[in-house]
């Protein structure tokens, strides 16, 4: 048994670990929804478009999916102490370039390149989050950090209210990218905690890995889909409350709910699977989640009661986006010893996912209306469920071929 002054330290640098992994993980995440709330205010001072937005988010995520594979290599190589510090600072460097924008094309070139420091992000903070020993702790603790996507999106709210007049968006811009610096003095050198045997131990030379290349199929394909759903979330449920004539307070209030559903979600899935269960488990709460967050978008593709857009939107929120933390706690259990690599390539899922769902969304809205959109994006996340589902079949399956606990 540890000695009491050793579980302290043990418990206070996973602690500043989470800590230091949350601070990054807003610094690179919140500025493409921060300029989204703040594109109507930006566009009084330079000229800025619907068109432009979308541009500049899709390519915010669409250089993060093309250089997540490449990160989780530069993660093993670096280490996730340096590679969060490379995070943070590039993503410190992007807002400023926002912050100091002086057209759209300065803004997309600065949101493209935040994609690289983003790209950095999970795969660090996954190999990090591993190491801590306790399961319980270790799932808080993944759960905690993607809470920090949702809480951004509250974030851009939050300074949309206080720097809501044309003069001011810099002004919002410049107090984040400050914000930033913060984090780089959270950013430990020491270990998160107590190595976990669990979680990272390496894998036998020359073993092939549970599921084989089928596994991670199935993994990448369940986080493309489920981000291809999740992402239309923040973009278009505004718009739908807008088309059914609800008032802008009955919607934000729905937004609201929903966000905070999100985040409660994210953090009790994650800490509950990773104090309860294995890969099979918490592969299989994934994939429950998933089909719980498809109900929602059909909720939102009916038109009809105001009670069920709210049911619709807290649905979608929470278990249609309330995923993320637990499926990235899988991730680090079904791939032990492989985390930056295997997380780098579940995340250019991810990240593909989000430039391509609002894109299909929009198309398919367009054309057919908002009903047809969220009835496609439904269909994607029971799609994920299923993928979801494949690669936990594909771990038991093999795990009993080999006579080994599932777990």
């Amino acid at each position: 048994m540890a000695a009491p002054s050793s579980t302290a330290r043990s418990a206070a640098g996973g602690a500043r670990a989470v800590a230091a992994v949350f601070a990054t993980m807003v610094s690179a995440s919140v500025a493409p929804f921060l300029v989204g709330s703040l594109s109507i205010q930006i566009g009084e001072s330079i000229r800025f478009t619907p068109t432009d937005v979308g541009i500049a988010v899709a390519a915010y995520y669409v250089v993060s999916a093309a250089l997540s594979p490449l990160a989780g290599q530069v993660v093993t190589t670096l280490g996730p102490t340096a590679s969060l510090r490379l995070a943070s600072a590039g993503s410190t460097l992007s807002l400023v370039l926002v912050a100091v924008a002086d057209s759209a094309a300065t803004v997309i070139v600065a949101l493209a390149l935040l994609g690289a420091p983003n790209s950095l992000v999970q795969p660090s903070s996954n190999q990090v989050l591993s190491t801590v020993a306790d399961p319980g702790a270790r799932g808080l603790g993944f759960g905690v950090v993607q809470s920090a996507i949702p809480l951004s999106t509250m974030l851009s709210g939050v300074l949309l209210a206080v720097f809501g007049d044309a003069a001011s968006w810099r002004h919002a811009l410049w107090t984040v990218a400050v914000l930033t610096l913060a984090g780089q003095l959270l950013i430990a050198r020491a270990d998160a905690g107590a190595p976990s045997t669990t979680a990272t131990r390496p894998p036998a030379p020359g073993a092939r890995p549970i599921g084989g290349a089928p596994l991670m199929v199935a993994m990448v394909a369940g986080a493309f889909l489920a981000s291809l759903a999740a992402t239309t979330l923040p973009s278009f449920v505004a718009l739908t409350g807008e088309q059914r004539d609800l008032s802008p307070g009955s919607i934000a209030a729905a937004q609201i709910a929903g966000s905070l559903a999100c985040v409660a979600v994210r953090i009790v899935a994650a800490w509950r699977g990773g104090g309860t269960g294995g890969p099979r488990r918490m592969l299989g709460s994934v994939a429950g989640l998933l089909l719980l967050g498809s109900t929602g978008f059909l909720f939102l593709a009916w038109n009809g009661a105001a009670w069920a857009f709210a049911v619709g939107v807290v649905l979608a929120y929470a278990f249609g986006w309330g995923w993320n933390g637990l499926f990235n706690l899988s991730v680090s259990r079904v791939r032990a010893g492989r985390v930056p690599a295997s997380t780098g390539l579940t995340q250019g899922g991810v990240f593909l996912g989000g430039a391509c769902g609002p894109l299909l969304f929009a198309a398919v809205s367009s054309h057919e209306g908002y009903g047809a959109g969220w009835i496609t994006v439904a269909i994607a996340a029971f799609a994920s469920s299923l993928c979801v589902a494949h690669a936990m079949r594909r771990w038991v399956g093999e795990k009993e071929e080999r006579h080994e606990p599932v777990g």
